[in-house]
């Protein structure tokens, strides 16, 4: 049977829980901490299913990312989290390092960047081993090999290389161009101007990468692509801008993170320690019972 990873994109789902549990959820001071408990449920769903290896990223560089520098409007159209949210952050971490899984956070690279860098490694250390991404960034899609899969766990819907193609139209490892290509709304990218996903999506079928797009403006102007001559010559004066986002929209794989699979195993919890955490956050009746069975090993005791 075949090792997998399980990756969590740890923000999405503690901003999901943030904005659909009301805020009337406090903890011991009275703060809101309505993302934490959904946080905390989403986590206890996961071990649930006695995942073999997992481990959590967060996003910490909200505005200092090494993209902020090569491009400041990056993201620039998001308000960034208040102190309450700051905090429950905070806290999300502080569980998840609690129920044993290792978590990691850089204040210059983003979650998507610590996922890819973590796919790299495994696969290095597993040679077979195959990862599943809990995200509902489609973007993540880039990093996916045969027998990989995008998890939606909210939605319990899985993409692997076939379903990403289907959806976009390109290859993974295209997503990253058609992304320059087209723009990205959510991340503030404009993209080139006139050229939208299905256009983007046509290019990249056509001529297969960027660069290769970008150096062959000529072919373009003379192809049966509708709108070809206005297209040829937009690629041309944003050439420069289009090479930019390329940068932007590619996943780094390569951020030093040193680990052995073992790391990557869910660990002993420790019950005291869950119980404080409890009774700090104010946590129901019905998840510090699923914190005692987890501390128990009722749950992944193969593991511990």
């Amino acid at each position: 049977m075949t090792d997998t990873l399980h990756l969590v994109d740890a923000s999405i789902y503690v901003f999901r829980a943030y904005f659909s549990l009301p805020p009337s959820f406090t903890d011991h001071k009275n703060e809101p901490v309505n993302a934490v408990h959904g946080y905390t449920s989403f986590l206890l769903d996961l071990l649930e299913r006695q995942p073999d290896y997992v481990a959590c990223a967060f996003d910490e560089s909200l505005n200092t990312c090494f993209r902020n520098g090569i491009f400041p409007a990056y993201k620039a159209n998001r308000e960034l989290p208040d102190d309450n949210l700051l905090y429950q952050f905070q806290q999300c971490q502080r569980i998840t390092e609690l129920l044993g899984i290792q978590h990691y956070a850089l204040p210059t690279f983003e979650a998507d960047d610590i996922i890819g860098s973590l796919t790299q490694v495994w696969r290095g250390l597993m040679n077979a081993g195959r990862v599943v991404i809990l995200t509902r960034d489609k973007d993540l899609g880039q990093l996916l090999e045969v027998g990989d899969e995008l998890w939606d766990f909210a939605a319990d819907t899985r993409a692997g290389p076939a379903g990403i193609r289907e959806k976009f139209g390109v290859r993974v490892d295209q997503l990253a161009d058609y992304l320059a290509l087209a723009g990205d709304s959510v991340d503030n990218i404009p993209g080139a101007p006139g050229i939208g996903a299905k256009t983007a999506a046509i290019l990249l079928q056509t001529f297969d990468s960027l660069s290769e797009l970008l150096a062959r403006t000529s072919e373009v102007e003379q192809s049966s692509i509708r709108g070809a001559k206005r297209i040829a010559a937009t690629l041309e004066s944003h050439r420069q801008q289009l090479q930019l986002y390329r940068q932007i929209t590619a996943i780094k794989c390569d951020i030093p993170l040193e680990f052995e699979c073992i790391d990557l195993r869910p660990a002993q919890c420790d019950p005291a320690a869950l119980a404080v955490f409890a009774d700090e956050m104010r946590l129901s009746e019905r998840l510090r019972i699923r914190l005692a069975q987890q501390s128990e090993g009722q749950v992944i005791g193969g593991h511990k």
